[in-house]
């Protein structure tokens, strides 16, 4: 759970095999939008990410941390 809304999910995901790759987060939960955000859980400047059918699309780098913040439909 989100440490300020109670509303929300964050989910931190780690690249951890030293490549670039394309991956999907998909879930049950009943999410209406999901942003990228920092490790305080404040929204990145990069904004909403698109939800699509399969899920949200997501871009790693090399060992890289995301952090997703769900907000979810209550």
């Amino acid at each position: 759970k989100a440490e300020d809304r109670p509303e929300a999910v964050v989910v931190r995901l780690y690249e951890a095999h030293g490549s670039t790759v394309v991956a999907w987060l998909q879930t049950s939960l009943p999410v209406k939008e999901a942003m990228l955000c920092d490790l305080l859980e404040r929204p990145a400047a990069r904004g909403c990410l698109p939800l699509e059918q399969q899920g949200v699309r997501l871009s790693f780098t090399p060992f890289h941390v995301l952090s997703i913040l769900l907000l979810l439909r209550q």
